[in-house]
């Protein structure tokens, strides 16, 4: 899949282009971002296994929505 390969050498560019992805998908169909996020990080898993679990999982951890506690 092209998006490990540009997360593997590019991830904060990558980073970027999944927050517009995320943005994009909520402004034209009103999907929630962490929705979208899900949907990647499952598809993410379904790869050959390119990046290891830890990987992934650090790597969307950064890119979950943040919530305000206020």
């Amino acid at each position: 899949m092209m998006l490990v390969w540009f997360i593997r050498h590019f991830p904060s560019e990558a980073y970027t282009a999944i927050g517009e992805i995320q943005r994009q998908a909520h402004s034209t169909w009103g999907v929630p971002a962490a929705d979208t996020l899900r949907v990647l990080r499952r598809e993410l898993s379904l790869d050959s296994g390119k990046l290891t679990d830890q990987q992934r999982a650090t790597y969307f951890a950064l890119l979950e929505p943040h919530r305000n506690t206020d």
